[in-house]
């Protein structure tokens, strides 16, 4: 008795997300123009230099948090070990992959602008 209610549920919970899903493309009465417009999420974006400025954008509004976050388990990693050489080693190295990440970001927000204005120059 457990199992069929439990298999009902499924189904019940499947049917809702699949119509969820389908939603944004139910029809007018017309038949012609859905109910809701999906909002193109980048904006109005014509080049590719400002898809990839926008992508870059959100990557580094993403990634400042984590890295700073890292900094920050990095320096606990430094006060948890107390002197021990194979936790130092290992503070160490988050903390060094940490700054390679956050330049390895940096350096292609960097080259993006560079190319970008390689590309204006030359037209």
């Amino acid at each position: 008795m457990m199992k069929k209610i439990i298999q009902l549920n499924n189904k019940l919970q499947y049917f809702v997300v699949l119509g969820l899903l389908f939603l944004p493309f139910v029809l007018n009465a017309d038949g012609k123009t859905p109910v809701l417009k999906l909002k193109n999420p980048i904006g109005n974006i014509k080049s590719l230099e400002a898809f990839i400025n926008e992508i870059l954008g959100v990557v580094i509004t993403i990634a400042t948090p984590v890295a700073i976050l890292a900094i920050i388990y990095s320096g606990f990693l430094f006060v948890k070990a107390q002197g021990n050489d194979s936790k130092l080693t290992e503070a160490k190295e988050v903390l060094k992959w940490t700054l390679i990440g956050i330049m390895v970001l940096l350096g292609a927000q960097l080259l993006s602008s560079v190319i970008a204005g390689t590309i204006t120059s030359l037209k």
